[in-house]
Formats: C-alpha cells, structure tokens, sequence
C-alpha cells in the first residue's frame, strides 16, 4: 500500500468523481497535504479507489478550477500555494466612483503646500526628517454632504512633478493613480471622534464618530505618499464579501 493511501477514502455519497474530489479536498484542507505536496498519479489514484483514470481526471479537474491544485505538464499535480492576502478595501477614484452610485460628486482643496517632513513624518514616508513633501487636504462630497476629507503627503523624492500641480481641480488620489503606478499599499482603519476643527471640515458635530483610512502607497520599497481619508460614520458603509478559507 502506498503511504498515501491510508489519508483517502470515499465517504459513499454521491457520484465517485466528487468522492474522491473531497477526499482529496479534506487531505489539503487539513493540512496532511501542504502547499506545493505532489498529488498522487492519476493512475495510482484510480487503482487506490478502484475506478477509471477518467473518473479520477474529473475530480483533480475540479479541484484545478477551484485553484486548490496546480497540474504541470509531464511534471504532475501539486497542491496550490494559498493566495496571498488582499487589501481589504480598494484604492479607488472618488471622482469616478460617486458618480457611479448615481450622485453628484463635488471636490474641494482647501490646502495645497510644500512642507518639510517631521521625524514621525518622515518615519511614516521612509524619507530623512526635513525631506521635501507636497502636503494636500481635500473635501470630496456626494450630492452636497462631504464624504471624505483627505489629507495626504507626496514624497516629492520620488513624484517632483507633484510640487507643479495644479489641485484645484484634479484630486490627488485621482492624479496620482494616473501618474504613480503603484505596486503595493497598507491600510490601516481606526475609529475616532471628530475634535471641532475636524468636525468644522467634515460639516458635522463635534464628536461625532469617524471612520479613519490610514494608506501608504509603495513602489517597491519606497513610499510614494501617505493618505489619511476620515470618513463621517453615518455617511460610510464598508462591505467584503468573503469566503470560508480553503
């Protein structure tokens, strides 16, 4: 008997292909097979539960589709590597997308300066204290009510342009998608309670609760800028839709 064989056996409901699917199903699930585990032959498969290599075929065909195994010409079948987490929430243009919920959008800058990155700063953006930053705070609304107020650092290092720019009318979120390709960033989400200046921007009551995006956008290693989005909590809804892992 292979050493194998012990881990597999059909549970005697429904067809055979979707038996021995789940059989193999419950081996990677449970860890007996991990990532990058060569999947039994075909053939052996079919000898073990006494069944036609095409049954066998169907049921690894399966799993394929499903992205839980990987099959490599003349090489075999492997257990797929998990996906790698994904940001919970987008990076995405404010301009375009409310609009697209069918509301009128609106946006204002209401700072627009070059500063000198502080040592908590610079910590943040992985640049020197003092280092040059385009710092930026913009009011975005839908149908009149301001949704987000975004305040943001450009790491002019890596984007000088930015110090040019003419924010008035264009977003920085929405100039720097188009400008800066990015190749990875990092959220972090709080909660707090707006203080007057905060509650005077947002055009609500002080301490009423926010919701806080913190996101640092990178290329490669180095931060090309970091955003603060505050969000009033009566006017954001943040959903996921997920699935049971594995």
């Amino acid at each position: 008997m292979n050493d194998w064989a012990g881990d597999l056996s059909l549970d005697g409901t429904g067809p055979v292909y979707d038996q021995i699917r789940r059989a193999i199903l419950t081996n990677i699930r449970s860890g007996v097979w991990p990532p990058r585990h060569r999947i039994p032959a075909e053939a052996e498969l079919a000898r073990h539960f006494g069944t036609a290599r095409m049954t066998v075929n169907r049921a690894l065909r399966e799993l394929t589709e499903d992205g839980l195994i990987v099959r490599r010409r003349r090489a075999g079948s492997f257990v797929a590597q998990p996906p790698s987490p994904s940001a919970m929430l987008e990076i995405v243009d404010m301009s375009t997308a409310i609009p697209a919920r069918g509301q009128d959008y609106g946006y204002q800058c209401l700072t627009n300066e070059r500063v000198a990155a502080s040592p908590e700063r610079a910590a943040r953006l992985r640049v020197k204290p003092g280092a040059p930053l385009q710092h930026l705070v913009c009011r975005h609304t839908a149908d009149g009510d301001v949704v987000e107020l975004e305040e943001r650092w450009i790491n002019l290092a890596l984007l000088p342009e930015a110090a040019d720019q003419d924010f008035t009318t264009t977003a920085p979120g929405a100039w720097l998608l188009a400008a800066a390709p990015w190749t990875a960033a990092e959220h972090t989400v709080s909660a707090i309670n707006a203080d007057a200046r905060l509650a005077a921007r947002l055009d609500i009551d002080t301490g009423d609760a926010c919701l806080v995006l913190e996101r640092r956008t990178f290329q490669g290693d180095a931060v090309v800028t970091l955003a603060r989005l505050t969000h009033p909590g009566d006017r954001h809804v943040m959903t996921e839709r997920f699935a049971p892992a594995g």
